[in-house]
């Protein structure tokens, strides 16, 4: 800290004297000096304030572009079958996994720019980009010269810009949390998620519904693209106000190259017991569960029960108010558990809940099965989150979350596909059989996770 400047004119002002250019001091360096002559300091006020205000800043720039994420994945799938006025289960598959390849070809790389880069920075240049790269695909449409062969491409080229994002995002939490309890903040973070896929998948279940509009077809898709897009413009100017504190000092001037990072990164993966057990069971959890989440329920409320767009917007929205509901319990009472503990349950019950899928006719009963699905996957998504965060130093943290990403995005796309080849190809398999085979297996996930004993015994 530098000393205080008692030059010629600079010396402690009185009552009565006028504030000058050169005698004032900002609020926080004056808090300093008055605690050095041992009188009371704001500091603490201070630093809270600033604290409060990253946070949520985060948070609405979250809530925002999430909402925008959550219309492009309910509407992508639906704007691919109406611009092939056919079924499509093939073209769809290969769609909804360019929403996650991207996490698998460049997770782990992009997981060492964000432990060499400014993370906000990053963050910053990935808003900008998507935004761009989304607000095309209206444009060609209105233009008449959109393809269905351009919107895999679309989602591509947006979600290898998620890759940065995400982990950058993940692992500045701990930085702007100050000290603030890691469980209470990412379950605080995990709200604008499921708030997001609520207000996102509802706004395409209402807006698109007939009566509501009469545009259930891809003029209402793009319309709620073009706003897609103008989410991540809210999201850039939230993440710009952000006022990130200093890394630490003493960061060496040299560091590896990123290869040999990248390298190193994979290898402390392999050779951590809790680390390598967690992706593991995350990658081949994701692997059943999320092709029948995202192809699977588009083709059970199209073909299964006859209904369209706004129908599987709803779907949406209800599992994400039961993922709400479930991070507000978990916030409430998760820490009376160990967080590897939560993660297994979380496993266990994410697949448990997919088996009555198999049974169900009604479009009623599908909205209350999904919602039941959507209490669990906070087990997993906070659980997971906070061990790693608990467990594993700042400075690796971006690559640590990229892994994760991979296993979590890159297997969903492995899983899109083979969903959605499934059913294109029509191996006699229907989206119900999909979801009781997926909820299986999920859970037996869910029963290996037990027999790893550094993951179950984590904190």
């Amino acid at each position: 800290m530098g000393e205080p400047d008692y030059s010629a004119g600079a010396g402690p002002r009185t009552r009565n004297e006028p504030a000058g250019r050169g005698s004032t001091r900002s609020a926080e360096n004056m808090a300093i000096f008055r605690a050095m002559a041992g009188a009371p300091t704001n500091i603490d006020a201070l630093n809270q304030r600033r604290r409060l205000r990253n946070i949520y800043l985060l948070w609405l720039g979250q809530f925002v572009s999430g909402t925008g994420d959550s219309v492009f994945s309910t509407c992508i799938g639906f704007l691919v079958i109406h611009l092939l006025a056919r079924k499509g289960g093939v073209e769809v598959g290969i769609t909804r996994a360019m929403d996650a390849l991207p996490f698998l070809l460049f997770g782990a790389y992009a997981g060492v720019l964000v432990d060499r880069f400014s993370r906000r920075g990053l963050m910053l240049a990935s808003d900008l980009i998507r935004a761009l790269v989304v607000g095309l695909v209206p444009l060609l449409f209105y233009l008449d010269l959109l393809q269905w062969w351009m919107l895999p491409i679309a989602a591509f080229a947006s979600y290898s810009f998620a890759t940065l994002f995400n982990p950058a995002r993940d692992a500045l939490i701990p930085a702007i949390a100050q000290g603030r309890n890691l469980f209470q903040v990412n379950s605080f973070f995990q709200t604008s998620s499921q708030l997001a896929m609520i207000l996102g998948a509802g706004l395409v279940g209402l807006l698109l519904a007939p009566e509501v509009i009469g545009q259930t077809g891809p003029t209402g898709i793009a319309w709620l693209l073009a706003l897609d897009a103008a989410s991540f413009v809210v999201s850039f100017l939230c993440v710009l106000a952000l006022r990130v504190p200093p890394g630490p000092v003493g960061t060496p001037l040299r560091r590896p190259s990123s290869l040999h990072e990248l390298r190193e990164s994979l290898l402390v993966a392999m050779r951590d017991a809790r680390l390598r057990g967690l992706l593991f069971l995350t990658a081949v959890d994701n692997f059943f569960i999320m092709g029948p989440a995202i192809v699977g329920a588009m083709f059970l409320i199209k073909t299964d029960l006859g209904l369209d767009t706004w129908a599987y917007g709803v779907f949406e929205a209800v599992l994400g108010l039961g993922w709400l509901c479930g991070t507000l319990l978990i916030a409430r009472y998760g820490r009376r558990f160990k967080t590897g503990q939560l993660v297994i349950a979380g496993m266990c019950f994410d697949g448990i809940t997919y088996v009555p899928f198999l049974w169900l006719d009604s479009y009623a009963a599908f909205l209350v099965a999904i919602f039941v699905h959507g209490l669990t996957i906070p087990l997993i998504t906070v659980g997971r989150t906070t061990l790693i965060q608990r467990h594993y130093p700042s400075e690796r943290l971006g690559r640590i979350f990229a892994l994760v990403a991979i296993t979590v995005q890159g297997f969903t796309a492995l899983s899109a596909f083979a969903t959605g080849a499934a059913l294109g190809l029509d191996v006699g398999v229907g989206p119900k059989q999909l979801f009781f085979i997926g909820g299986i297996c999920g859970a037996l996930c869910g029963l290996i996770a037990l027999s790893f004993k550094r993951l179950r015994d984590s904190e």
